[in-house]
């Protein structure tokens, strides 16, 4: 029997598990959770220990996804799954609309009514969160989280670990560094370096004045 095993039993999980029981493909949907007091997610979706458990929990068949919305955090248990050597699913609700053209990399979620068009390339572990859109020909890096409502136009590179928050867009052929934080509704027109935060209409750096 085809089995999830999806690692993170919050809100963000839950709404992962419940995508993947609209597509189907999963007769089990099962939690593993860290927290003390997380006994069981949902009723249909058991928890069967905390993460320390991937080990002993895994069966032959069974597929993993991360479902923990922080992308440091995400990289971390990626590679805990990748050491196990058990198969990183891709979860994409049947509302999504993804180009056959477009590339997901192993452990990526796309969630309710998100778009990823032709061309794109998504790396590991990536979220394109509710009502998220990804245009043509964007490259986004392993573990980028790209926030409900966020939009990126055509041609948008994003690095590794960047968060782009919730309702912010970016200008097409903006290129976006590793481990950005773009804040809830910004609009970035420019390049962001790497490792910068940046809010506001026009998104600038935080330490500067807006």
């Amino acid at each position: 029997m085809s089995r999830l095993i999806v690692l993170g039993g919050g809100g963000h999980g839950r709404v992962v598990a419940d995508t993947a029981r609209r597509c189907g493909k999963w007769e089990h949907i099962l939690f593993l959770d860290d927290a003390p007091d997380r006994t069981r997610a949902e009723a249909d979706f058991p928890v069967l220990g905390s993460c320390d458990d991937l080990a002993q929990s895994l069966r032959p068949g069974d597929e993993c996804i991360v479902a923990i919305g922080d992308n440091a955090q995400r990289r971390s248990l990626l590679d805990r799954v990748d050491e196990q050597g058990a198969p990183l699913a891709v979860v994409v609700d049947p509302s999504a609309a993804i180009s056959s053209d477009a590339a997901l990399g192993p452990g990526t979620v796309i969630l309710p009514q998100g778009a990823v068009n032709i061309g794109s390339v998504l790396g590991r572990g990536c979220i394109v969160n509710t009502g998220a859109t990804v245009d043509h020909d964007c490259v986004l890096g392993d573990c980028v989280h790209v926030a409900p409502g966020a939009h990126l136009g055509g041609d948008v590179a994003v690095g590794d670990l960047s968060w782009i928050g919730i309702g912010s867009s970016i200008r097409h052929g903006t290129r976006v560094g590793a481990r950005v934080m773009i804040g809830a509704g910004a609009a970035v027109v420019s390049d962001v370096a790497t490792g910068t935060t940046v809010v506001g209409v026009p998104a600038r750096p935080m330490d500067r004045r807006i």
